[in-house]
C-alpha cells in the first residue's frame, strides 16, 4: 500500500506534507513513480530504467511475451538487461521494459522465439508498430493494425490468424529494440 504524504513527511521527519509532496513530484519527474491525482495513497512505483553510466541503460526484465496465441501472464521482474544508450536513441528516460519472446507469429518482422524485445511504455503507438498488447485480458506481441476505424492485432506469420478484440485492446508498450543471441 502506498504511503500518504503525511506518512512520508513523518517517516523522513519533514516539517510539512508540502515537503513530502515536493519530493514525490521530483521522483515522478525522474520516472521512478507515478501519481494518481484525486486518490489517497495514489502513488505507484514504476519499473523505470536506471542509468548505470553514460553509455548503458539498465532495463528491467518483466517476464516473457507470447508471439503466438495470447495468454494470461503475470508481470514479474526477473532481472535486468543492460543496453547501450545509442541503441535506444534518446528514450532512456522513458519507462522501458524487456520481455523474452515465446512463439513464432512475428517471424515476418524478424522477431523469433527466444529473442528479447525492449518496449517503451511511454511511446504513443502508431499503425504498423510492433506492440505489447493486452487483448481481452491476454498478453501478446503483434503489429498494431487499423481497418475501418477499428484497431486489431496483425500477425506476421501466415500460419496464424489476426486478433480482433471482442471487448478491449490495451497497448502496454511499443517495441523499440530487439536483442538476439546467436
Amino acid at each position: 500500500m502506498a504511503p500518504t504524504y503525511r506518512e512520508i513527511a513523518n517517516h523522513f521527519r519533514f516539517k510539512s506534507t508540502k515537503a513530502a509532496a515536493d519530493h514525490v513530484l521530483a521522483l515522478e519527474k525522474k520516472g521512478y513513480l507515478r501519481r494518481h491525482t484525486g486518490r489517497s495513497r495514489g502513488i505507484e512505483l514504476t519499473a523505470s530504467v536506471k542509468r548505470t553510466g553514460q553509455e548503458t541503460i539498465t532495463v528491467p526484465i518483466i517476464g516473457d511475451i507470447p508471439a503466438g496465441t495470447p495468454e494470461q501472464k503475470i508481470e514479474f521482474q526477473s532481472g535486468t538487461i543492460s543496453v547501450d544508450s545509442t541503441i535506444l536513441d534518446g528514450i532512456g528516460h522513458h519507462r522501458l521494459f524487456a520481455l523474452k519472446v515465446k512463439g513464432d507469429s512475428m517471424i515476418g518482422r524478424g522477431i523469433y522465439d527466444g529473442d528479447w524485445v525492449i518496449a517503451d511504455a511511454d511511446a504513443t503507438p502508431n499503425e504498423n508498430d510492433v506492440v505489447v498488447a493486452l487483448i481481452d485480458g491476454e498478453n501478446t506481441l503483434k503489429a498494431l493494425a487499423l481497418k475501418e476505424n477499428n484497431f486489431y492485432l496483425r500477425v506476421e506469420n501466415p500460419d496464424y490468424n489476426d486478433w480482433v478484440p471482442v471487448n478491449e485492446l490495451i497497448i502496454q508498450g511499443t517495441a523499440k529494440a530487439l536483442i538476439r543471441r546467436i
